[in-house]
Order: C-alpha cells, then sequence, then structure tokens
C-alpha cells in the first residue's frame, strides 16, 4: 500500500514514462502502517542548480499534502528542529544525518518516518533546437528511531517534445 503511494507521488512528480521505470527498494521487515506522520529534510543537490534540492522538495511536499496519505509534520517546525539537532550534533549540511540525530528529531516532532531526499540532476538538455528538462533524484524514507531505510526509490527523467517531466 505504502509502496503505490511512494510510486504514485514519485509518478505525480516526474509525469512521464519511462524505459526503465524508478528503481525501487521497499524493507520486507517494514511495518508500513506504523508510518503515520512523516517529515521531510531539506534536500541535497548534486546537481549544478543549488536550488534544485529546494525545487524538488517543494514539489514533493505539494504532492504528499495532496495524497493525504501521510500527516506531515509543519515544514517550519521540522526545518527548525532539524537545523538546532544538526547544529548539537555538529553536522553541517549536506553531511547526512545520522540515526542519533533522526531520533532525536523524530522525539521532537512526533514523527515515525523522515523522507531524505537527493537529487543527482537537474538542468535543461538541448536536443537539436530545443531544449527539454532533465531530472534525476532519490528519495527515501527512513524509520526515524532506528535510522534503518524503510524504502529507497530511485528516478531519473529526461523530457521530450510528447514527454514533459516538470515545469520549468
Amino acid at each position: 500500500m505504502v509502496f503505490r503511494k511512494l510510486i504514485g507521488f514519485s509518478l505525480a512528480v516526474v509525469i512521464t514514462v519511462s524505459c526503465s521505470g524508478p528503481r525501487s527498494y521497499v524493507n520486507p521487515d517494514a511495518d508500513m502502517g506504523y508510518y503515520q506522520r512523516v517529515g521531510v529534510t531539506a534536500f541535497e543537490s548534486l546537481s549544478e542548480d543549488t536550488r534544485a534540492g529546494y525545487k524538488l522538495q517543494r514539489i514533493l511536499l505539494t504532492e504528499l499534502l495532496k495524497k493525504h496519505e501521510f500527516e506531515l509534520v509543519p515544514q517550519g517546525q521540522f526545518e527548525k528542529i532539524e537545523t538546532e539537532v544538526r547544529s548539537k550534533q555538529a553536522l553541517n549540511f549536506p553531511t547526512p544525518l545520522d540515526s542519533t540525530s533522526l531520533a532525536m528529531i523524530a522525539q521532537q516532532t512526533g514523527a515515525q518516518g523522515i523522507i531524505i531526499g537527493t537529487v543527482r540532476d537537474y538542468r535543461m538538455e538541448r536536443v537539436g533546437q530545443e531544449e527539454f528538462p532533465m531530472v534525476a533524484f532519490s528519495l527515501k524514507l527512513v524509520d526515524a528511531p532506528t535510522g534503518r531505510v524503510v524504502w529507497d526509490v530511485s528516478v531519473g527523467e529526461r523530457g521530450g517534445p510528447k514527454f514533459p517531466v516538470l515545469s520549468f
């Protein structure tokens, strides 16, 4: 059920059909029904666009709110607590949050899970006389108290004349 939710909002973000489709992992031992309240961390951007992480994080938050699949920790509250925990643990962004930090954030926000995102590519690609978007990113839901990966999905899509990826 949650896996279908994940694919649903990932595809809503991507809005295109791919030859290979998203690559995904679901922890077979995870109790998907447990994750009712989740928080979303600041996304890391590995692309040339330093704001790509913020842009895709906002798209994901909108899709999650539209779907009503999870109760979201209010983003301002989550960001404030994530910043405080990173400061206490001396984990500057984009250093990944360790399990201790995730547990501290969860305790203060009431989140059972935390979504972590990484943008690998976010750019316009020229094909002939036209430009099309290229987007590649990974999302994972982490069990907040333990730091174990619940699910992980990687998506990489290129738009084209008949296949828009995102509205740029």
